[in-house]
């Protein structure tokens, strides 16, 4: 009994394959770039939008209310400075340089809380290095108004304080925490902290909030519709290759044996 003699593997036709893997290379290569090159407009000519317009504290939270939403916004309030220690965060980082955030207890008016009564909010004025500490005038100046964003505040971590000793008038805090700054300051206090557009005299100025930018639209639908291009031109050439890129196995295109036709004589 004789078997049938083994296929011969397909041989890839080069001369199909190669014109096919040039296209689909060159179609991926000029889609991707002009879906990036829209991308990039997209991101170029997204609106920036301006932060808005600072707003009466007590129409964003009142003292001892969760701030919730109301963080990063920009607000103002009236009061004056309290009779308090200065509270020293130490171990910060502002603009890749070691820091000790300044914080100021600001006694809001009850005209200005939104609840009839006095509260105390924690105001960071500014930041030191963490050498020019021991210098720091401790004593506040006269202001009638503080302005600046609303930012959140921190859980109350027991941290060890640094080995140096804090200015007359000043304790250092382990954190910007509304808990632990209560255990100095008078209560009521905001849940959360307000970081002033101007630096206190004697201080170094917070970095602004970075603005808010929206992408163009219009744009970013062409980058997308680039790429999905570039990747239907792709399927396509691989499947094309699949279907033509290999010849028949040489078993496979020799003909067959004629079958005898109509009946036995």
């Amino acid at each position: 009994m004789t078997g049938r003699p083994e296929a011969a593997p397909a041989r890839v036709r080069w001369s199909r394959v190669a014109p096919a893997l040039a296209l689909a290379t060159a179609a991926f290569v000029v889609c991707g770039a002009l879906g990036l090159w829209q991308w990039n407009r997209a991101s170029e000519q997204g609106e920036v939008r301006s932060p808005d317009p600072a707003v009466p504290i007590a129409a964003i939270v009142e003292p001892a209310s969760n701030a919730g939403p109301g963080i990063g916004r920009a607000v103002w309030t009236e009061g004056e400075w309290a009779d308090e220690d200065v509270a020293l965060v130490p171990d910060r980082e502002v603009d890749g340089e070691a820091a000790v955030l300044v914080v100021r207890a600001f006694r809001v008016s009850a005209d200005a809380s939104g609840t009839g009564q006095e509260a105390t909010l924690p105001v960071i004025v500014g930041w030191l290095a963490p050498e020019d500490v021991d210098a720091f005038d401790t004593a506040a100046g006269q202001a009638s108004r503080v302005e600046g964003y609303l930012q959140s505040s921190e859980g109350a971590a027991p941290v060890a304080p640094p080995e140096q000793a804090p200015p007359d008038g000043a304790f250092w805090s382990s954190g910007l925490s509304p808990a632990v700054l209560a255990q100095t300051w008078e209560s009521p206090l905001y849940s959360a902290l307000l970081a002033s557009s101007e630096a206190e005299q004697g201080t170094r100025a917070l970095p602004s909030p970075e603005p808010e930018c929206s992408l163009d639209f219009r744009s970013l639908t062409y980058a997308l519709e680039w790429w999905l291009f570039g990747a239907f031109f792709v399927f396509i050439s691989a499947r094309w290759i699949r279907d033509n890129g290999r010849a028949a196995p040489a078993s496979d295109a020799a003909a067959a044996p004629d079958e005898p036709h109509g009946g036995s004589a």
